[in-house]
């Protein structure tokens, strides 16, 4: 069987075109297309289920820590 909206190669008993969409409910409509679908955007998904990411008030102190003493020991060599 060959889709009558975008011409694929169907199988017998298909009931939809996984090309492009079209199903025999819709009546292999038009506009019913797979076409330019928005790739979700990582970051928003893992902001949006688990919140957003908060600063560790420790590992910024660590990282200030060795930052200063890094210095300092470059600063006395």
């Amino acid at each position: 069987m060959i889709c009558p909206h975008c011409h694929a190669s169907l199988d017998d008993k298909a009931t939809f075109c996984p090309h492009c969409g079209s199903d025999k409910e819709t009546g292999w409509s038009e506009g019913s297309e797979f076409s330019d679908l928005e790739t979700p955007d990582y970051d928003e998904i893992v902001e949006n289920e688990f919140g957003k990411k908060k600063a560790n008030p420790i590992a910024i102190a660590a990282a200030v820590i060795v930052a200063l003493a890094f210095i300092a020991a470059m600063v006395l060599h």
